[in-house]
Parts: C-alpha cells; structure tokens; sequence
C-alpha cells in the first residue's frame, strides 16, 4: 500500500520534496511507515527523526490533518493512500 508523507523543516530540507511516497505492507503501522520512510534517505533521517528507537518528542504526527498522540502511535492502523504530516515544534519567545 502507499502513504505520503507530508515533510516540514528540516526533513524537508533533507528530502527536498514536500511529499515522499512510502510504500508499506498491508495494515501497517505509523512506526512502520516512518521506518520505511527513514530506510529511504539511509543513516541521516533516521538520527533525525528517532533517539533510542523512539520518535523524537519534538515531533507532531498527524494522519490526514488529525493529530496522532505518541501514546496511539503503535496501534494506529494506516490505510491505502493516508498522509502522515511529520511537523517540528517551533520554539519562540
């Protein structure tokens, strides 16, 4: 099946693309298809998106413009043809 993904900041940076297109297995996951993702752009995605095999906590992760709690992450069933928007916390004063 295929997922998009939605690239902000310096993902972007890195992919050059605003939307990559991943393909998974049938009832993947989002940890699934952000592996797939990281799998595509070597060593460097995965650094930047995970730390200890985790997704960094300055990542928000919405599927279809709804945000996915980390907490869902595991048990969250993708269809064919859904967009994961990975997007940096911004900080500011």
């Amino acid at each position: 099946m295929i997922i998009f993904i939605h690239c902000f900041g310096q993902i972007r940076t890195l992919t050059k693309e605003r939307m990559v297109e991943v393909i998974t297995s049938d009832q993947a996951t989002i940890p699934k298809a952000l592996d797939e993702f990281a799998k595509m752009y070597d060593d460097v995605m995965e650094k930047l998106l995970y730390n200890e095999g985790k997704l960094r906590s300055f990542y928000s992760i919405q599927v279809d413009k709804k945000h996915v709690k980390n907490e869902d992450f595991e048990d969250y069933i993708l269809q064919d043809g859904q967009t994961i928007a990975i997007i940096p916390f911004i900080a500011g004063g």
